[in-house]
């Protein structure tokens, strides 16, 4: 990448990194994030840096090594599980005597939440009807809303360029691209994806996309973890590829809503950590250089999720 792509980069790191701090210093979650989001000027150099990033720099790599997008890697998946047979593929593999209900695709076309949206990346797939939202959006295609803290109920509304409520059981994929890292808790991370439960259709996918440098193994336990999480809420991971800058992941509503204790919720919810959540956040070359210790048994069950092995 060149200067200017890593100046960007360090930008949208320290965004991330400030959010920590803050959590770090003061251990008041809401507190941290209400004044994060009232910072417009944060805000809004965050969004421009992302969006110069996305727009100058990934979309050259997609172009000059499209297996490295995760773009791509998104749309290939959208193709085979609606269009191509894979849904189909997945409830015969589910040995179940549930009748799973049908997706209805409005006009053949695939309803996509993309949550923290920089640019609109899948506005140009006309096989996909897609609501881009984001916390402070970079382009008119994307509308304003605050997932984390937005309304649930029976339709979306829309006032304007924001998103003011949005309706349960609506959208056939959400997609988490480089979104869930950005909040500075595992139970953030958590409350994102049980709304994303709330929303999606019986038998939708969630795709979830993190940036990762490292090699497959490396953050294979977190990944585990997550997974493990999120198969309590009533996801299932069908689809998992690690590219060479991020972790690649498609999970399936395969339940209804289930209802958890407050205890195991709040264990579950610590399941969705990331490495710099246990840093000292002043410390940034820790951030950089350190990595998840691992046994040799959870180093092996790393190589399983390896891209040539589907669940």
């Amino acid at each position: 990448m060149s200067n200017d792509g890593k100046n960007l980069a360090d930008i949208v790191k320290n965004v991330h990194r400030r959010l920590r701090q803050e959590l770090y210093k003061t251990g008041d979650l809401e507190s941290v994030w209400i004044n994060h989001c009232r910072n417009v000027p944060c805000l809004k150099k965050y969004a421009s840096s992302m969006h110069k990033l996305a727009t100058e720099h990934w979309e050259q790599l997609r172009v000059s090594n499209p297996a490295t997008s995760r773009i791509n890697w998104t749309w290939s998946f959208l193709q085979y599980y609606f269009f191509s047979g894979g849904l189909q593929q997945h409830r015969q593999k589910s040995n179940s005597d549930t009748e799973w209900p049908k997706l209805i695709l409005n006009e053949s076309k695939v309803a996509v939440l993309d949550v923290g949206s920089c640019y609109n990346p899948f506005g140009e797939y006309e096989e996909l009807d897609v609501l881009s939202i984001d916390l402070c959006p970079a382009l008119e295609s994307v509308y304003q809303c605050d997932f984390l803290n937005i309304p649930l109920g029976k339709t979306t509304v829309i006032d304007g360029q924001s998103v003011l409520s949005l309706a349960t059981n609506q959208f056939h994929c959400i997609v988490f691209s480089f979104l869930l890292e950005y909040f500075p808790s595992p139970s953030q991370r958590w409350t994102c994806c049980e709304k994303a439960h709330l929303l999606l259709l019986r038998e939708g996918i969630l795709i979830i996309i993190t940036p990762d440098s490292k090699a497959a193994h490396s953050n294979s336990k977190v990944m585990r973890s997550w997974r493990e999480a999120l198969s309590a809420i009533g996801f299932k991971r069908i689809k998992y590829e690690k590219l060479q800058h991020a972790h690649c992941m498609a999970f399936r509503k395969n339940s209804v809503e289930s209802v958890l204790k407050a205890e195991d919720r709040e264990l579950l919810a610590s399941k969705m950590y990331i490495p710099q959540d246990f840093y000292n956040p002043s410390d940034s070359e820790n951030e950089e250089k350190d990595e998840i210790k691992f046994t040799e048994a959870e180093l092996a069950e790393g190589f399983t999720n390896l891209p040539l092995f589907d669940e």
